[in-house]
């Protein structure tokens, strides 16, 4: 089953198409097969449903991956959903849409948990030491779509520049949908992103944060404040 669900993921990548605006990035829906994805998202439940996120204005987060500190969840889904975006196939496909020739050293991911009220403190690139982000959306039926995340203009600083007002683009926050980007941050172009929940409709915003790291580096022991950790 591993290598039917890694070659429908390779097929989605293959012929997915590149967004320049406003900057390099790859939106593709439907990721995983859709079984798979319904397992997947099935088995991050124990933190989705944590009494933590009963609040307004929370961030929360569980890693379930760290490679260079073997760090991997136990349950089969998320594993073989792992053991997919692991694979070298799947990774040299990823790097030729976005024309990285730098091969990662390192693997992180985590689950990703907005309740209602909580704005990213700043826009921003990514740090200099990811190499691929990759944004997967958990969305239920009904979600508010634009709880995706937020692009802005890649000339501009960050700190410069409003959450709301000055968006050009969001990507969709659509079930099984997912956001990739090579992260830049050159004073000519930046990735500028950044990600909120303040919607009506949904209460709580949840995704997987993936990176494909330059080095190797034990992210789990990195203090984040103002987050709760799971």
């Amino acid at each position: 089953m591993l290598e039917t669900n890694k070659k429908y993921v390779l097929n989605q990548i293959k012929n997915s198409d590149i967004s320049n605006q406003p900057w390099k990035h790859l939106i593709i829906k439907d990721f995983l097969p859709e079984d798979l994805y319904n397992n997947v998202k099935q088995e991050t439940e124990q933190y989705t449903q944590s009494e933590v996120l009963d609040k307004t204005n929370v961030r929360a987060f569980h890693i379930y991956v760290n490679e260079s500190v073997n760090v991997f969840p136990s349950t089969p889904h998320l594993k073989e959903y792992y053991d997919i975006l692991l694979d070298s196939d799947i990774v040299n496909a990823i790097k030729n849409k976005l024309s990285i020739e730098q091969n990662p050293k390192d693997f992180y991911s985590e689950l990703n948990l907005f309740t209602k009220g909580y704005v990213y403190d700043e826009i921003h690139p990514d740090r200099s030491d990811k190499l691929i982000t990759m944004l997967h959306y958990l969305a239920d039926e009904g979600d508010d779509e634009s709880l995706g995340t937020m692009l802005y203009p890649p000339d501009k600083d960050g700190v410069k520049m409003d959450v709301f007002k000055d968006c050009v683009k969001s990507a969709p926050y659509v079930s099984n949908t997912v956001c990739l980007f090579a992260p830049n941050d050159s004073k000519e172009y930046k990735t500028n992103h950044c990600m909120a929940n303040r919607s009506d409709r949904t209460f709580l915003r949840k995704s997987f944060q993936t990176f494909w790291v330059k080095e190797k580096s034990d992210w789990t022991k990195d203090k984040q404040s103002g987050r709760i950790r799971l």
